[in-house]
């Protein structure tokens, strides 16, 4: 059985058997058998078996669980070295080992010389008969007789005496025994088994003197030592044993005896298997079957289970008990002291601490009475956390520019914050082109509903641009041409109705091209505007004056893009790149588009183009110039009537919306006011109810008692009744016997007119029980269905919240709205695509750098406390290089050298250099703290 801290855990025994009780919950465990009623000491039990705190008592083997103890002490028995000898030999091998005092050493060597010449019946042997070696089996053992019986032969002697010489070398090498077998396999009858050469008892007697001088010449006591201290290693037998005859029973290799092969043999023609009989089998019996304590003169003891299966007494003898009572009161005594000296090291380190602790606590406590509360709001970047040093008692600095002369370290940077997860950069889209990406995506998913635009997510849009080959051309067909082609089309629409739009009407190139000839006329007399007029025209300059060839307003890109707008783009797309030539020259200015003439050149790649070639020249623009366009596009229809028809069409919606928000919270209000009725009702009527079975008990009391005054007096009338009766008797025995007649038949029928009446009591009582029982099942039910009611339209409101909640925001068209700033100024915007795509929209959170007006303000910190003619007396956060080592030290090491490069160049409004990041994981987001 598996051991846990040396010791047997018993079993939980089964729960009894009721039979009244048919059918019962219980758990039960497989590999120990055990049934358990409570599920909670299931657990626990279960829980304490899977630990690995169990060892072998068989093998000794620790650390397992219960369930690795019991197969261990369940393995194959022929790896054990128990196991490896025949039971009768065990049993008395482990009967002398219990209660030895030796070492291990000195017991091993005992064992081996006390049982290599001491057979007992029922052992298995070899027996050497003639030249072979055969396996046999000890029936009886006789006392020695007269010389010449049964002679031993000189040559069998002397072959045993040279094996015994042999091994006492090595006794655990293995013998070369060449047993004579039958073709079948069977043994063969050995010839000397059957017919003993008879030798000269000369031989036997002369080698049992020797033996008999031998030993006798030192005495030993029962561990093989010599009173000098020499330990006597026993090659021979003892004389003792020489004269002892065996009966033996020749067996098989399966222990099954062979027929008519039993005779008495001689102490010289058996021995034991050297191959098992060793001194290292022996250690390992000694290891396996039996453990010693640690202290001085400890007894080896058999193991319980071995013990227990052997039949070995395992109660120590009187002085052995003794002797471990001492021990143990010893290592009481000794581990109470050392308890106590760890007790008392422990306690002096504690006071210590905690002396420690007070004297820090009273020194915090002051500090914290110096300093005065802080008042909010304030900045992030003034919040007195980051200029606490830990290392004085959480001392506060003022670190204004104007009052801090220290080094440029701050005391407490992460503010007992994690640091922020690095965001990610976008490296198909340039910081520079991010803005413009960001704009065009969000017009196309919040208006594609008026442009009649597929929905597409923000990495299709973005393949879209960037693709090249044979991807890019299918890409283009499903996303990039639709969104120009949509574009194109509210243009065309707008100029064919009149619209309202400036731009798409043409009405803005009209005027620009107006105000060039107004400043090329004037523009001898007045120089300034003439440079300011190649400045901002240089390509509509030199068209005009032949030195452009195919730029913007050119005679052949007119010609070729003449009635674009008669029509709108058909759903084959044919065409479109015309289309679209045509919008750049009729209705963009190079103030709309940059580099407008580097666009139509390479979208018209030569004079008299075809069509074929005017197709293959879009996908070739640079993401910058795609960009462009579409930025001008999306321009254009803005301010189209489609466009500003739908979003009045979405605040009237929104109008609806918030109408029928304001009727759901008002329908919430009603559902809060009818579960506060119910549970009112509830605290009301369990109050009553506990005072009701408090006037019972006190009620039901007062009835017993009177009951009881009752039956006392129905007795004492008996009583009475009997007494007269006995009176009438002695004088009138007749009227005695008559009125005691009448008066018992009176009682009778007294006591059954009390029974009918106590019957109808209790029959009208079950009958005023049912119906309150009924009352109340009823009122139950109904205030159950109640709650199920009040629970169904409590989710079915929580369900139009939701779904008012996803239409608000599918008709938002406001969707980039920051969610905030950062103490560095970083915007962060989450782009809201629910209702405008089945896809998930952006699915990023970004993070866009702080502005130019950001930059100034926190360029101001470095004269703030000059301006403020009372600081707080809490003082404030540093200027510039604070911003920057803060960011460096929450993990914005890229970020806060752009900052620092800004800052050098703070007089250069560089609103072009800036950059985007984004995070896109959910733990990402969960990572960092606004």
């Amino acid at each position: 059985m598996p051991l846990l801290n040396n010791k047997r855990v018993p079993l939980v025994s089964p729960p009894p058997y009721d039979p009244r009780r048919k059918r019962k919950e219980v758990w039960y465990l497989r590999f120990t058998n055990e049934i358990f009623t409570n599920y909670e000491s299931y657990v626990n039990r279960l829980m304490l078996y899977r630990q690995p705190v169990w060892t072998c008592e068989a093998t000794g083997r620790q650390n397992l669980t219960y369930e690795q103890a019991l197969e261990s002490e369940g393995q194959d028995e022929q790896n054990r070295a128990e196991f490896r000898f025949c039971e009768t030999l065990r049993r008395r091998m482990l009967q002398r080992i219990q209660f030895q005092t030796v070492r291990l050493e000195p017991l091993v060597d005992d064992i081996y010389n006390h049982f290599r010449y001491n057979f007992a019946p029922n052992e298995i042997v070899h027996c050497q008969l003639g030249e072979n070696i055969y396996l046999a089996k000890i029936l009886d053992v006789y006392a020695g007789s007269d010389h010449g019986l049964f002679p031993l032969s000189t040559k069998v002697h002397e072959k045993h005496e040279n094996n015994d010489h042999s091994s006492s070398s090595e006794e655990t090498e293995s013998e070369n025994d060449d047993v004579p077998r039958q073709p079948n396999g069977r043994l063969r009858f050995p010839d000397a088994f059957l017919h003993p050469v008879p030798t000269s008892p000369l031989a036997t007697s002369s080698r049992n003197n020797h033996l008999s001088q031998q030993t006798s010449t030192q005495h030993r006591d029962m561990n093989g030592y010599t009173a000098s201290g020499v330990h006597i290693i026993h090659d021979r037998p003892p004389a003792t044993n020489l004269s002892l005859r065996y009966r033996v029973q020749l067996i098989n290799e399966y222990e099954e005896p062979i027929e008519e092969c039993t005779r008495i043999v001689q102490f010289q023609e058996i021995r034991r298997d050297k191959r098992v009989f060793s001194r290292n089998i022996i250690q390992r019996l000694i290891r396996e079957c039996a453990h010693k304590d640690s202290y001085i003169g400890a007894p080896w003891l058999v193991k319980y289970i071995v013990a227990q299966r052997y039949g070995i007494d395992t109660r120590l003898p009187r002085h052995l008990q003794e002797a471990q009572d001492l021990a143990y009161a010893s290592i009481a005594r000794k581990r109470k002291a050392e308890e106590e000296k760890e007790i008392e090291k422990k306690i002096r380190s504690d006071e210590a601490v905690v002396q420690k602790i007070q004297i820090k606590e009273e020194r915090f406590r002051l500090e914290r009475r110096k300093q005065i509360p802080v008042k909010y709001p304030m900045e992030d970047l003034d919040l007195p956390i980051y200029r606490k040093d830990p290392n004085t008692n959480w001392a506060l600095i003022d670190m204004s520019p104007d009052v801090y002369t220290g080094p440029h370290v701050i005391p407490y940077p992460s503010g007992g914050r994690p640091i922020r997860p690095i965001p990610h950069k976008n490296p198909a889209i340039p910081d520079d082109l991010f803005e413009t990406f960001i704009a065009v995506y969000v017009f196309l998913t919040v208006f594609s509903e008026p442009l009649d635009l597929a929905p597409f997510s923000i990495d299709e849009f973005q393949q879209a641009l960037t693709a090249n080959g044979s991807q890019q051309q299918q890409t283009l067909k499903s996303t990039l041409i639709d969104s120009n082609v949509c574009l194109l089309n509210i243009v065309i629409n707008e100029r064919n109705h009149d619209g309202v739009s400036e731009i798409a009407t043409g009405l803005a190139m009209e005027d620009y091209v107006d105000s060039l000839s107004e400043e090329q006329q004037n523009g001898s007399s007045n120089k300034a505007s003439s440079q300011q007029y190649r400045h901002h025209d240089t390509a509509f300059t030199r068209l005009r004056r032949g030195k452009v060839e195919r730029g913007w307003r050119d005679a052949e890109q007119l010609k070729l893009s003449k009635d674009w707008d008669n029509k709108e783009i058909g759903e084959d797309r044919k065409g479109w790149e015309t289309v679209l030539v045509g919008c750049l020259n009729d209705v963009a200015t190079p103030n709309l588009v940059p580099d407008l003439d580097l666009i139509l050149r390479h979208l018209v790649p030569r004079n008299n183009s075809t069509a074929s070639e005017r197709e293959r020249q879009y996908p070739t623009l640079s993401l910058k110039h795609k960009l462009a366009i579409l930025k001008f596009l999306v321009e254009a229809a803005n301010e189209s009537t489609a466009i500003k028809d739908y979003m009045e069409q979405c605040q009237e919606q929104l109008t609806e919306f918030r109408r029928q928000k304001v009727e759901l919270n008002k329908e919430g209000k009603s559902i809060n006011a009818r579960r506060a009725e119910l549970d009112r009702r509830d605290r009301t009527e369990k109050e009553e109810k506990d005072s009701a079975e408090d006037d019972d008990g006190e009620s039901g009391s007062s009835d017993d008692g009177e009951g009881s005054e009752d039956g006392s007096h129905d007795s004492d009338a008996d009583d009475d009744s009997e007494q007269t009766a006995d009176s009438d008797s002695e004088e009138h025995t007749r009227r005695s016997h008559e009125r005691r007649h009448r008066s018992r038949q009176e009682k009778l029928k007294q006591k059954q007119e009390r029974r009918k009446e106590l019957e109808a009591l209790r029959k009208l009582q079950y009958q005023k029980q049912r119906e309150a029982a009924k009352a109340r099942s009823q009122e139950l039910r109904q205030k159950a269905e109640e709650r199920r009611k009040l629970e169904e339209d409590e989710r079915a409101l929580r369900k139009k919240e939701d779904q008012l909640e996803k239409d608000m925001r599918k008709y938002s068209t406001l969707r980039i709205r920051p969610l905030g700033r950062d103490r560095f100024y970083n915007r962060y915007l989450y782009l809201d695509n629910v209702g405008t795509s089945e896809t998930y929209g952006t699915g990023r959170l970004f993070v866009q750098c702080p502005s130019h007006i950001d930059i100034q303000m926190m360029l101001e910190r470095e004269n703030i406390g000059r301006l403020d003619e009372q600081p707080p007396p809490w003082g404030r956060g540093g200027g510039r290089w604070f911003i920057l080592e803060l960011m460096r030290a929450h993990g914005f090491q890229e970020e806060s050298d752009w900052l620092e490069q800004k800052f050098s160049k703070a007089q250069d409004d560089c609103l072009s250099e800036s950059w985007w990041r984004y995070y896109s994981e959910p733990e990402e987001v969960n990572g960092f703290r606004l």
